[in-house]
């Protein structure tokens, strides 16, 4: 692990330092990591989180299986619905390799 034994003192306006700690709460990042991460030029992923957009796709995906088994069942015609399903399937998957990936990169 990684030892901090220099103290430095460094001054903020309240705007500043506002601005520092909403970034490094976005970034899940204490201060100290947020300002070392950008004094050494370290990517600082900030991105929004994922989870709602997620579950939006899984409502999205039960109601094309609602839809598939009622026109595998004959109860409706409709054209397309497993392809449909297929690309919903690859976009959940994209979302969850990119959550993946950028909790990989706060975590370094």
């Amino acid at each position: 692990m990684r030892k901090r034994n220099n103290v430095v003192p460094i001054r903020f306006s309240d705007h500043e330092l506002s601005v520092i700690d909403a970034n490094a709460k976005r970034a899940k990042m204490s201060r100290t990591e947020y300002l070392v991460s950008a004094g050494m030029d370290k990517p600082i992923v900030i991105l929004d989180d994922l989870k709602p957009m997620l579950a939006e796709l899984r409502r999205i995906g039960n109601n094309v299986n609602q839809l598939t088994r009622k026109a595998n069942s004959g109860e409706i015609y409709v054209v397309g619905l497993n392809e449909i399903n297929e690309q919903l399937g690859a976009v959940a998957a994209g979302l969850a390799a990119i959550q993946k990936e950028v909790s990989k990169a706060s975590q370094r």
